[in-house]
């Protein structure tokens, strides 16, 4: 006999009777995903079991319905990989949520989408499926990264540092979204926040079947490369910049483990063997030399405005000497001409 589920209290301390029962789960879905008998499984996608559980739907129908999905998306290919195809040969199956037995196919949708949050270890998928879902699983990746027009200048490496990107008057918003990472918002630029624990989850994202199905199993890799380029030469102030912008969450004191130097030795690794990587069109936008121009004007205008009238004038008494002294030459030249 099966012991029975722990309550909502527990599942919300993740106290050790529920640890004890999720475990198995654990290892049964890290089998599947991964194809490991290690039983772990990254933070983000742990942590989404317990979001599925605590929104009433059963933790083993969940674990079990995830594992249909991978070997779904393992065995069809991009334009096979249906949603609503996978929806319907699942209804007839015993684990198939019986809450949503009345309920109208959205909801299907939505609980779908909410297994490939845990699936591919991200917070906030359902969020680009707004207001219209993609058909197929495949299909998020377009609606995630939107194509690049066929005819704009596409750079061999991302090349911009936190550094820069401050300068040019963006700001640096840490984000725990991996697929928001260096997407702009406004002024502020996204930034996927690191730590020890997600570098595992990058360095091995290859090893997702999931993501490898839909498309995304280089994804980690060239996350961590565009890092190298965002802390580039930030070593020379032990990464003081990145961590007081929130790009790194450091704690030395867990495990024994320094974060910093293993979230940082990871990036210069990566860093060494550059990929292409095409950056939003306004961050080359405005890193044009006639933008920077017109920014450095309004910035020294606005913090010493003094100082700028004062350089203001000097330039158009400079202009007005200068001015004055080619009318006198030519002058000059004219009377010896007639004389």
């Amino acid at each position: 006999m099966r012991p029975p589920s722990p309550d909502d209290v527990e599942v919300a301390r993740t106290s050790l009777v529920w640890r004890a029962f999720v475990a198995p789960l654990h290892t049964r879905l890290a089998s599947a995903l991964y194809e490991t008998e290690d039983g772990h499984l990254p933070e983000r996608t742990t942590g989404n079991i317990v979001y599925i559980r605590l929104d009433g739907y059963g933790t083993r129908d969940t674990v079990e319905n995830m594992c249909a999905l991978i070997e779904y998306l393992r065995n069809a290919a991009w334009p096979d990989q249906v949603v609503d195809h996978f929806i319907e040969t699942m209804k007839s199956k015993p684990h198939w949520p019986a809450k949503l037995k009345d309920k109208p196919h959205e909801e299907h949708v939505d609980y779908v989408w909410h297994m490939m949050d845990g699936l591919l270890a991200v917070i906030g998928l359902v969020t680009y499926i707004q207001p219209t879902p993609p058909t197929t699983f495949a299909g998020i990746v377009d609606l995630i990264f939107p194509r690049v027009p066929s005819k704009a200048a596409k750079p061999t490496r991302f090349s911009f540092s936190a550094r820069e990107l401050v300068e040019e008057d963006f700001i640096i918003q840490p984000t725990v979204c991996m697929f928001d990472h260096l997407k702009l918002d406004g002024n502020a630029v996204m930034v996927y926040t690191l730590y020890t624990e997600q570098i595992s989850l990058l360095i091995g994202y290859h090893k997702n079947t999931v993501a490898h199905a839909i498309g995304l199993a280089n994804y980690g890799n060239e996350l961590l490369q565009s890092y190298g380029a965002l802390v580039n030469e930030e070593f020379r102030e032990n990464y003081s910049l990145p961590v007081s912008l929130g790009m790194f969450k450091v704690d030395s004191d867990r495990s024994g483990r320094d974060d910093l130097i293993i979230v940082s030795g990871v990036i210069e690794q990566r860093h060494k063997r550059p990929s292409p990587y095409h950056p939003p069109q306004e961050l080359r936008r405005r890193r044009h030399w006639y933008n920077r121009l017109r920014r450095d004007i309004e910035k020294r205008k606005k913090s010493e405005p003094w100082m700028f009238w004062g350089a203001v004038l000097a330039v158009f008494f400079g202009v007005c000497t200068v001015i004055q002294t080619i009318t006198s030459v030519w002058s000059l030249a004219v009377s010896l001409h007639q004389g």
